[in-house]
This record gives structure tokens, C-alpha cells and sequence, in this order.
């Protein structure tokens, strides 16, 4: 309340009085004294403000001298049309073999082959619908599967999780899922998984007596002449190639990038999708905008397709056919 408002109330209260009375007096001068209070604080308070600003300017410019040079916002990406051609360079194979080397494997699985995941490797066994893999570096794996229960168990000195289900998709009477993972010594991680009919003291012993070794070779059953500059193996395994961008590499497992891969399935072309027939290698191929793919005909009902993400990798339709044009099949 201001001290005009002060006055306004004691005259008021007062206006039909014949006299001035003591206590209006009392109350226009305690309006007053309100009224300088009130001032007093709102100075000390400005005063407090102002001395603060004057404290702080000096250590702001000194800090704006000595800054580096701001950081401009990203420039926008350029339009497809405006994306430069792709710097096309002669691969580099993943030329890997399973870093470890079993000293027992349960019987009944056949001979085992290597897989690229990314920048993990995996030794796979697999015997109609039953499997058994291993899976060394520096990506967490997958269980790839639920489980029913969770323990811990010893490999090699190290503690290690041991997940169980009695029940998998697809499981027959007897069959059961068992995984362990644990971290070795390196820091790396280390994985079995079984599907089959083996039991967890078996997985555990598979587990245990991986050692320090070269296993198979992964499948060279697809090659490439050309890829862009910079990128490398992140899958491989048969039937299926990718390559891809370091940092891809070194985070995805799963087959991501620039993708080729020999389906069962006879060549037909997707009417909906809006092919584009072309030519490659001599066999007949569509070639799709969106989602970009391009399908080959193998011939005995078999299909090459290969597929990549557009705004990672920005093939124009020239680079993508050249691309696919430079695809081996073995």
C-alpha cells in the first residue's frame, strides 16, 4: 500500500469529523512511517541488486574474453540431390576365425562355422533344429531367448550368469534353452547358448574349456569388388554379408548397413512397390526407390537381395546398381 493510498483511508474515516481528531493524525503519520519503511527496504534491496550486477560484470567480460570461438549450430544435411557421389574402395575381408578353440564339444552337432557380429565372433554348431553357440567380444550379447530362472555359476575363476527354460519356441519333449555369460579376464564378454537337448553341466563344461585358439574361418560364400571408403565387415555368416561404418560396427551385432543376402525364394518382383526392371550381371533385377532394395534373379529359386539404409548410406541409383554389379556369389 502506498502512502497516498495510507492518506486516502485515514481522510475518509475521518471527512465527517468537525475537527481534526488525534487519530487522524495518528493515522497520517503512521502512513508516513509505513511509507518510509516501505522506501527504505525497496532501496536497500535496489542497492543490493546494483552491487551485485557491478560485482558480476567484470567476471562475465573476462569470461567472454577468454572464451573460445562459439560453437555454430549443424549445418542441415544436404538434400539427396545435392549428396556427393559415394568414394567406392576395394574391401577389406573380415579374414577372421573364432578367437577360441573348443577342448570338448556334446556330440551330435556336426562341424561348427564362424560368424562376424559386428565386432563380436560367434562359433555356431547346428544339427537339424538343435544349436550351440559361442560368442566372444566386446558387445554385450543377446540371450536371444527368455528365461525361466536366473543363477550364478564359476568359468574359469570368473562369476558368470547362468540363465535356464525348460520351454523355447519350437522346443520338442526333452529340449531346453541353457546360457551362460560372464566377462573374461580382458574384460571381454563371453557367451554360450544351447538349444537341443543338452543339460547346463554340459553348456557349463563347453563353457569352461574354451580356450585361447583359433576355430573355423567365417563362410566366404559372398564377396564385393567395391565398397564405400571407410567401411568393413559387420556381418557375415552364410548366405549374408554387410558392411558398414566403424562406429556401426563397433556398437550393432545385429546385420546393419550396406546388406547382401542369398534368399530361398524364387525371384519375384513386388508389383506394389513400384519396381524398376534392370540388368545386373546379365540376370534379370528390379530396383526399388523406397525403401531402396534391389532383388537379382539366381535362378533356381534362389533371390540376391541387397538392401541399405538410405539416409546412412545415400546410394544414388547409379552406385547401388555398380554396387550390385560387383557382388560375387560362390
Amino acid at each position: 500500500m502506498s502512502l497516498e493510498d495510507d492518506l486516502r483511508i485515514a481522510l475518509h474515516e475521518h471527512a465527517a469529523e468537525p475537527a481534526p481528531h488525534r487519530d487522524l493524525w495518528e493515522g497520517v503519520t503512521s502512513g508516513v512511517r509505513r511509507d518510509r519503511r516501505r522506501r527504505a527496504v525497496l532501496a536497500t534491496g535496489a542497492a543490493v541488486v546494483a552491487i551485485t550486477a557491478v560485482a558480476t560484470v567484470p567476471a562475465i567480460l573476462a569470461a567472454r574474453d577468454d572464451r573460445s570461438a562459439p560453437i555454430m549450430p549443424a549445418t542441415p544435411a544436404p538434400s539427396a540431390s545435392s549428396v556427393p557421389a559415394i568414394d567406392w574402395v576395394w574391401p577389406i575381408p573380415a579374414g577372421q576365425l573364432f578367437p577360441r578353440e573348443p577342448g570338448w564339444v556334446p556330440g551330435g552337432l556336426g562341424e561348427p562355422t564362424a560368424m562376424v557380429m559386428g565386432a563380436n565372433r560367434v562359433l555356431h554348431y547346428e544339427q537339424d533344429e538343435s544349436i550351440l553357440e559361442a560368442e566372444v567380444g566386446p558387445i554385450e550379447p543377446s540371450w536371444e531367448s527368455e528365461g525361466e530362472e536366473d543363477h550364478t555359476a564359476d568359468v574359469g575363476g570368473r562369476p558368470a550368469t547362468v540363465r535356464t527354460a525348460s520351454l523355447y519356441d519350437g522346443s520338442k519333449p526333452g529340449e531346453q534353452f541353457v546360457g551362460v555369460r560372464w566377462r573374461a579376464g580382458a574384460g571381454e564378454w563371453m557367451q554360450v547358448l544351447s538349444w537341443g537337448d543338452r543339460d547346463e553341466d554340459e553348456i557349463l563344461r563347453f563353457a569352461r574349456e574354451l580356450k585361447q585358439g583359433s576355430g573355423p574361418g567365417v563362410p566366404d560364400d559372398l564377396a564385393f569388388a567395391l565398397v564405400p571408403s571407410g567401411f568393413s565387415v559387420q556381418h557375415q555368416s552364410e548366405g549374408s554379408l554387410c558392411v558398414a561404418a566403424p562406429e556401426v560396427i563397433a556398437s550393432e551385432r545385429q546385420p546393419a548397413g550396406l546388406c547382401v543376402y542369398v534368399v530361398d525364394e524364387a525371384y519375384q518382383p513386388v508389383a506394389e512397390a513400384g519396381p524398376e526392371h534392370v540388368t545386373i550381371g546379365g540376370r534379370p533385377a528390379t530396383y526399388y526407390e523406397d525403401p531402396p532394395r534391389i532383388d537379382v534373379d539366381l535362378g533356381g529359386g534362389k533371390t540376391l537381395n541387397i538392401t541399405w539404409d538410405a539416409e546412412a548410406i545415400p546410394l544414388t541409383r547409379a552406385e547401388a546398381i555398380r554396387f550390385a554389379e560387383g557382388v560375387t556369389v560362390r
